[in-house]
């Protein structure tokens, strides 16, 4: 719908015009650092890097494994 992919900005704009919110007030649950969560951190959303390919640890974002570690960020 965007006509672009992660991290181009104009597919998370696209998704917070829809969704009638803020970046600051967004969360993004993502698996892929750079197209998820460096894209988001761009604009100012709050991240949250599920990492399921189990990449190297980072300080860019909060790391989970599982998605039921989502629980104790909400």
């Amino acid at each position: 719908m965007a006509g672009v992919k992660k991290p181009n900005p104009i597919i998370f704009n696209l998704a917070l015009n829809k969704a009638g919110a803020k970046p600051e007030r967004s969360l993004m649950i993502g698996d892929s650092l750079e197209a998820d969560i460096l894209g988001a951190k761009s604009l100012g959303f709050h991240t949250i890097h599920f990492n399921a390919h189990r990449e190297n640890s980072h300080d860019l974002a909060p790391i989970i494994y599982d998605l039921e570690e989502i629980k104790s960020f909400l």
